[in-house]
């Protein structure tokens, strides 16, 4: 699979909330929610972020279509979303965006790109950790999209020389 990045457009919001939502579907992060999350609400969110934050998304493409996408939300040293379409993970998309994310985060001079994740998805941590991330911290937080508390763990990377 040829995979290019680019920019994310905002005619393209809910073809990119979708892929966001089936990748949440298939994650840890559903298998946790036992039913409590409104997944139509859910998906809704998906959807308005790629209207109201298309130009901190970054989108990988592979044969001209979207598989996947990541977003700096506030432009600072947060990665605050890493989404790859289920039929496309374990083909080196999410490395491909994490990598470039991390490039944007030390472009913008900051020391140490921050991510957070649920302390549950085991292979997201795994993978982050393959990418340089250490767990910095583990606490519950309330998780707005959701609407109720859920384990999370910060991580960071050193972006030092």
């Amino acid at each position: 699979m040829s995979v290019t990045l680019r920019r994310a457009r905002p005619e393209e919001a809910a073809a990119l909330g979708d892929i966001g939502f089936a990748a949440w579907e298939a994650s840890a992060f559903a298998l946790n929610d036992a039913g409590r999350a409104d997944r139509s609400r859910l998906r809704g969110e998906f959807r308005s972020f790629g209207v109201d934050h298309s130009a901190t998304m970054l989108v990988a493409e592979a044969d001209g279509d979207p598989v996947g996408w990541g977003a700096r939300e506030h432009g600072d040293q947060l990665i605050s979303d890493l989404w790859v379409a289920p039929e496309a993970q374990g083909r080196g998309v999410g490395g491909l965006l994490l990598s470039a994310l991390v490039e944007q985060v030390r472009g913008a001079g900051h020391p140490v790109a921050e991510l957070e994740t649920l302390a549950a998805n085991v292979g997201a941590v795994r993978f982050y950790e393959r990418h340089g991330f250490s767990i910095v911290w583990r606490a519950e937080k309330f998780s707005p999209a959701l609407g109720y508390a859920i384990d999370k763990v910060g991580m960071n990377k050193s972006l030092s020389p």
